[in-house]
């Protein structure tokens, strides 16, 4: 062989010898990558466990304590913030670690009530879009608790336990009767039939025409939770009903009537859900919305109470939407009182937002019975003015009602969810005197003046004829703004608001049907539309007032209900009350009023039946 043929062969051999070396490294299914990919271990679920538990609020206000709360040794209670909840859903939803979620819905007590649950739903279903089974852990659920469930792929409850799901209801509270027995008398001058805001210091029972009115109203609230739980579940509406009617079921009758998936043991939430979540492999958990109970000590204690919390002057220094929320009832006055819109203040805040340049839009969140007329007009011009400079829309809570309902008269898109109470549209002024009563205690007053006009407001008097004629003609001209100021906001005829104003209250469903709102929809829903209105694709959300976190020392000490006291009910009974679902807040504020000067200019209001209890 030549040297030529030589190097041909041996060419030869050096290229198969690389294109078979070449062809080895690039085996994708070689042995030794086999066993690599072997003893690589499988990915586990990652679940994310949020606890759900006690009252979510809109706005969280300082801690309340009372000395006997000391003594039992409970800490300060406050509300959960229920936008925090929905920022972290929003957040697990697009949390890359997070394969699966759990709610955690053991707890009895959870408080969210019907506006919030319908927008807590549509931040679930956020999650669900992301692409992350639901599960949810029952024990003793409520219709609360069903409907958050229904929501979910997966639905697991304890063998140990019963579901009770009533159909709504509501409670209200009628004083007349007691009042006879201590001696204290109303006089009222109103405008509108449906005033329900006066019914339980005028009659002892309600009234058929506000009965039947409530049922209609009711039953458009209970229909919205129906449709929550059928939805979810694949369930008829007409089946949750005749389960509504039962009310009480055991926890296979709940499994039979396809409101869970599967029964468990007690206590086995973790390894329920991770058979769920992984069959047999294995779990990593994150605990979301459990916190760890932290003692305090007295030195501790003290120094929040008389800190004050927030002083509110924190900036905005980013491109933002602010939420003003209206919360509490509607009153006139200089300084803030925890649990109340004062004029004074809102219109400062409002105002500061017009003038801030990083505040690209507002959304005016409204949870208020109404209050005072003058207050709820104050309030409404400031909104106006800050309209013309910014995108503003209106979102109603769980009650935007009478004055509630004046101030989002503003021309703008008004949102409500299913379950809002709104409309009351209608206005009274209203005296109570202790003439009575202040016989049975040994006091007499003596009334010296010109003419019977001078002491009109004294307080051991009640209205007489001509009081009340001259008092009408206030009422009848506030009425007549009131229905104007709707009729332009919401280009309504004022003839044609006459059959739903009078102080009718509509649920949310009900006010979208007579054009008394724009759209269903929550806090989410407007946030676009003021977004979209600014041009801001990107932008922080602020909440405003900033509240202080400080602890209520007056109410430590037992001075909230001394107007109540005043007319001999008892700290204790206004507590019982309390517990069974009253709100005092109206209740306080009209004794408050008529506990003041009798030479006052009477107080005209916008005020709906917030002592509604609907559960």
């Amino acid at each position: 062989m030549d040297a030529r043929s030589e190097m041909r062969v041996w060419g030869r051999v050096w290229t198969i010898a690389l294109l078979l070396s070449g062809f080895c490294w690039d085996l994708p299914t070689s042995r030794g990558d086999e066993a690599e990919a072997q003893e690589k271990p499988e990915a586990k679920a990652t679940v994310e466990r949020i606890v759900l538990s006690g009252t979510y609020v809109d706005l969280v206000g300082p801690a309340e304590i009372d000395a006997l709360s000391l003594v039992m040794g409970d800490g300060p209670s406050r509300g959960k913030s229920f936008y925090k909840l929905c920022d972290l859903l929003e957040q697990t939803s697009k949390n890359e670690k997070v394969s699966h979620v759990v709610f955690d819905l053991s707890a009895n007590t959870l408080d969210i009530n019907l506006a919030q649950l319908d927008e807590l739903l549509r931040r679930i279903a956020l999650v669900k879009q992301a692409g992350k089974p639901l599960a949810a852990w029952l024990e003793n659920p409520s219709p609360t608790h069903l409907a958050i469930a229904a929501a979910c792929d997966h639905v697991a409850m304890s063998d140990f336990g019963g579901v009770d799901m009533p159909s709504k209801s509501l409670q209200s509270l009628f004083y007349r009767d007691a009042m006879d027995l201590l001696g204290v008398k109303a006089s009222v001058v109103r405008a509108g039939n449906f005033k329900g805001a006066v019914e339980p210091y005028l009659n002892s029972t309600m009234s058929d025409h506000l009965r039947g009115h409530y049922l209609e109203m009711l039953a458009t609230m209970n229909d919205a939770e129906v449709s929550m739980i059928a939805k979810g579940r694949g369930l008829q509406t007409e089946q949750v009903r005749e389960l509504q009617k039962q009310r009480v079921l055991l926890p296979k009758e709940a499994l039979a009537a396809g409101l869970v998936d599967e029964l468990a043991p007690t206590g086995t939430l973790k390894p329920t859900m991770a058979r769920w979540a992984a069959g047999e492999g294995e779990v990593d958990w994150i605990e979301k919305g459990r916190s760890v109970r932290k003692e305090i000590s007295v030195f501790e204690l003290m120094s929040k109470m008389m800190s004050g919390g927030s002083d509110g002057s924190s900036r905005i220094r980013k491109p933002s939407i602010a939420v003003m929320h209206l919360s509490g009832t509607i009153v006139d006055g200089t300084s803030t009182s925890a649990g109340s819109i004062v004029s004074g203040p809102t219109v400062k805040a409002i105002r500061e937002l017009t003038e801030d340049e990083k505040v690209g839009g507002v959304v005016v969140r409204i949870n208020s019975p109404g209050g005072s007329a003058t207050a709820s007009e104050a309030i409404r011009q400031a909104l106006l003015e800050l309209k013309e400079k910014k995108p503003v829309v209106v979102s109603m809570g769980e009650m935007a009602a009478s004055g509630g309902y004046w101030v989002s008269c503003l021309g703008v898109p008004v949102y409500a969810e299913r379950g809002t109470i709104t409309g009351s549209i209608g206005v009274f002024s209203m005296k109570l005197s202790f003439g009575s009563l202040m016989k049975r205690v040994g006091v007499h007053v003596e009334n010296i003046a010109l003419d019977d006009a001078a002491v009109a407001f004294a307080p051991d008097r009640a209205w007489n004829d001509a009081d009340e004629a001259t008092l009408q003609k206030t009422i009848d001209d506030v009425y007549t703004r009131f229905l104007s100021i709707v009729g332009e906001s919401r280009g309504i005829e004022v003839e044609q608001l006459h059959d739903l104003a009078g102080g009718r209250v509509w649920s949310g469903t009900q006010a979208k049907q007579h054009h008394l709102v724009d759209e269903i929809g929550g806090l989410d829903d407007c946030l676009a539309v003021v977004a979209k209105k600014a041009g801001l694709d990107t932008f922080e959300v602020v909440h405003r007032p900033e509240l202080s976190t400080g602890l209520d020392l007056s109410t430590l000490l037992g001075d909230s209900d001394e107007d109540l006291r005043a007319i001999g009910v008892s700290a204790d009974a206004v507590d019982l009350l309390r517990k069974r679902g009253l709100a005092t807040t109206v209740l306080d504020l009209l004794i408050g009023d008529a506990l003041h000067d009798g030479q006052q200019r009477p107080s005209v209001w916008a005020l709906g039946p917030a002592e509604l209890s609907i559960r």
